[in-house]
């Protein structure tokens, strides 16, 4: 069993998200590229998701360790030039996220969460992105 934000569950997360013609279709306006970065995962490690999608549907994607904490924090990230959006947060956030523990509402008013990008862009795509958050939720996993 595969645990949070590694790359064999990204690789499993791809699988089913793509592969299901009801979140293709929520996610249909989803275009661009999305970066991940979790801080601090259980290995010492930052860990850093690129995704690209094409009309809902991740055609590439890579992910990359470095020893926390890493340069990667410090990126600089331009909206367009870089992606559509970088989204930044702790391990645990991302746990409680995908637990259920806390809502993404919630996760905006923590400080071990940032979302860098154009929020006027990112307001259509939220129903993508939620699609997208319970199809990973679906994926029985560790922490």
């Amino acid at each position: 069993m595969a645990r949070l934000f590694t790359r064999e569950l990204i690789e499993q997360s791809i699988d089913a998200c793509n592969s299901d013609p009801a979140h293709l279709e929520r996610a249909k306006l989803l275009t661009g590229k999305v970066i991940l970065l979790c801080t601090n995962t259980p290995d010492g490690n930052d860990a850093r998701a690129t995704y690209e999608f094409k009309a809902g549907r991740c055609v590439n994607w890579d992910f990359e360790e470095q020893p926390a904490p890493s340069e990667m924090r410090d990126e600089k990230f331009t909206p367009i030039k870089d992606g559509i959006a970088r989204i930044t947060a702790t391990y645990d956030m991302f746990a409680q996220l995908d637990r259920g523990d806390i809502d993404p509402a919630g996760a905006l008013n923590s400080p071990d969460y940032k979302i860098d990008g154009n929020m006027i862009m990112l307001l259509p795509l939220m129903q993508a992105v939620n699609s997208w958050t319970e199809k990973v939720r679906e994926i029985e996993k560790t922490y």
